[in-house]
């Protein structure tokens, strides 16, 4: 690069303590120019000494410069807690990095490289390996299922998986993804109604449909802490925004097409739900769709995503998959059964969607 770009570096922390000083000496090592660089910390009124321990390491690493923490009185969640910093940035790009990653050296560096050479890029995922096996994927970029399910792709598997470098990818993991800041001055930032969980599905989705591409940055590894939450309450957002989600992005006449295959996912995620224990979690997630003001909501949600659109959705859904790979969902009768039957009818599907 023959200039170095400014960059905001967002980390919204919500009980995190254990996680603060890998997160900052992730941050001490970055060979990114440091005058180029903001750190902004926001923690979303933590409850386990998250703040304290921020403070702490701050007021002991004195040396590192440009690092700034935003307590907020209440949980405002990813998405809000992302947009206290991203509605007022005034540098180019701005990089989510979870609290639970730690960068390495040349993450930073790498994933700016790849959104320079790449000028219609609206959004770079690092390479995102697990912390407790560096050797190991925990993503090489999310896929979106036809059904509005997001989950990592090249989970678990060797590091050496990934191999192409600027690949395109449905959309980035919020965990570590650097995003053009004009793409999100262009197309917004994340919605706040969805609070957490598939924010960062729904925001690559509005990128693609307004022309933008999602790629993967291979030399901009990111060490991440991942564990699947087994919490039973995370499933009402799960559930409600992956209904929001594809209630607003597809095309009325997509929808239609798709109506057989999202009413039998409907009832396969009954039964898990019920299997599972959280079948109330499911019913509330449901419920919200009946409020008026719900679809107040998702109409105008609708408009604005009309607005913005530059692909068609015969074009998008080449981004998609039809097979649910997920470590929560994984059986004989997922692999054998009910991802081939998908596979086939989502091929159908796209041949016959010509708008």
């Amino acid at each position: 690069m023959n200039r170095t770009p400014t960059v905001d570096v967002i980390v919204v922390a919500w009980n995190h303590a254990r996680f603060v000083d890998a997160l900052f000496d992730g941050l001490a090592c970055m060979d990114y120019p440091r005058e180029a660089v903001n750190v902004y910390i926001v923690d979303n009124a933590s409850t386990d000494g998250t703040a304290d321990v921020i403070r702490a390491r701050m007021d002991r690493d004195e040396d590192m410069p440009n690092v700034f923490f935003l307590p907020q009185e209440k949980n405002l969640g990813f998405a809000g807690g992302n947009n206290v910093v991203m509605e007022h940035t005034q540098a180019e790009y701005v990089y989510l990095l979870n609290p639970d990653a730690a960068f390495e050296p040349s993450t930073l560096r790498k994933a700016v490289e790849i959104a320079e050479s790449h000028s219609n890029a609206a959004s770079v995922q690092s390479l995102l390996v697990l912390a407790q096996d560096p050797s190991t994927i925990n993503s090489i970029g999310n896929d979106i299922h036809f059904a509005g399910h997001g989950y990592c792709r090249g989970y678990l598997q060797p590091r050496s998986f990934a191999s192409a470098d600027a690949a395109s990818i449905a959309y980035a993991s919020g965990a570590g993804a650097l995003y053009r800041v004009s793409a999100l001055r262009h197309v917004g930032l994340f919605d706040e109604t969805l609070f957490a969980y598939h924010e960062d599905l729904e925001l690559g989705w509005r990128f693609l449909i307004a022309g933008y591409d999602n790629l993967l940055a291979v030399q901009s590894v990111l060490q991440h802490h991942y564990e699947f939450s087994r919490s039973i309450s995370k499933w009402y957002l799960m559930e409600r925004n992956r209904g929001i989600v594809v209630l607003t992005m597809y095309r009325w006449g997509t929808l239609l097409l798709l109506l057989p295959g999202l009413l039998a996912i409907e009832l396969a995620t009954w039964l898990f739900a019920i299997k599972g224990g959280w079948a109330s979690q499911k019913a509330k997630a449901i419920g919200w769709f009946f409020f008026p003001s719900s679809w107040g909501y998702l109409l105008r949600k609708r408009k604005e995503i009309a607005r913005l659109r530059k692909r068609s959705d015969r074009e998008i859904l080449k981004h998609f998959v039809s097979g649910i790979e997920h470590q929560e969902t994984n059986s004989s009768f997922m692999s054998r059964v009910a991802n081939p039957l998908m596979k086939v009818y989502f091929g159908i599907v796209k041949a016959l969607v010509r708008w």
